[in-house]
């Protein structure tokens, strides 16, 4: 397999590497703007790939991605709505583009060359300032019908009611993201999430129930998961799932108390992600052009 072109947009940076194998040859980041993002992604392919070595782009990016279309269907972080980016930017380029959801991403770029990469069937939670979702069944990246499937942060807390920013209620994205826990340490009096971190690690009651009910929400909708599509693993990845040995006791209860019939079968476990901030444009660029 030649070089492959994988790019991921966050919030404030676009990242894009040539991948090879799974290992990044080399690799660039750049602020973007809104409003010039098309102009902004042209100029750092052309300054990641000068040569053209890479015959199609893959393209990672936050929301809900309607793949089919090329299209970001809604990022509401980003403030994309509907926003055409393959037919905008291919004629640029004079290359193909292939656009994913961010967590989908990751998800495949762990599964092909990280915590995955020995098991068949397995499920990301990127646990960051929301919680993305990744479904691997049968070593192939789920997608559905327009590329919107495995929106996991999007399911159902039992009996929670906070509203979610999609508009939803209770979901684990509102009960158990980084936005929801900082939400939630301030209104407990600590000033921010690394506060209550060092708190719980310190044994401050308060902060260890804190983290343990965060936990729970992300273990009941795991359990929920399994009870669908029956799972391996699950992967935590995202930049605040680095907090998961706090939380780590909660979510093993939450999946054993929301799976059918526990006591008789195999539990799915949860793991660390080990691709860390790369494992978008790794999982974006070989899914392009190396489907297993």
């Amino acid at each position: 397999m030649g070089l492959q072109l994988g790019i991921d947009i966050g919030g404030t940076k676009i990242a894009a590497a040539m991948v090879k194998n799974g290992e990044i040859i080399r690799k660039i980041e750049r602020e973007y703007r809104r409003e010039s993002v098309i102009d902004d992604l042209v100029n750092i392919i052309r300054e990641v790939d000068p040569k053209n070595e890479s015959p199609s782009i893959g393209i990672a990016c936050a929301g809900l991605i309607d793949s089919e279309r090329g299209m970001i269907t809604f990022a509401g972080n980003l403030e994309f709505e509907n926003f055409p980016l393959r037919d905008l930017l291919a004629p640029l380029v004079n290359r193909e583009i292939s656009l994913t959801n961010d967590a989908s991403a990751a998800g495949w770029g762990e599964f092909r060359y990280g915590a995955g990469k020995t098991l068949r069937d397995v499920a990301l939670l990127a646990v960051g300032t929301g919680i993305g979702g990744a479904l691997i069944l049968n070593r192939s990246l789920i997608l559905g019908a327009h590329g919107l499937a495995a929106e996991l942060g999007h399911m159902n807390v039992p009996g929670a009611t906070e509203k979610c920013p999609c508009g939803l209620i209770g979901c684990v994205e509102a009960v158990a993201s980084g936005r929801a826990m900082e939400q939630r340490a301030k209104a407990s009096g600590f000033i921010s999430t690394q506060a209550l971190a060092d708190a719980a690690k310190g044994g401050d009651p308060a902060a260890i129930e804190l983290f343990d009910e965060m936990g729970w929400a992300i273990g009941s909708i795991a359990g929920r998961l399994a009870n669908i599509v029956d799972v391996q693993a699950i992967i935590i990845g995202g930049g605040f799932g680095a907090t998961f040995e706090l939380w780590k006791n909660g979510a093993a209860r939450g999946l054993r108390e929301n799976i059918v019939v526990s006591h008789l079968r195999t539990i799915p476990e949860f793991i660390r992600a080990q691709l860390g901030n790369d494992a978008g444009v790794i999982g974006v660029a070989d899914f392009a052009y190396g489907k297993v």
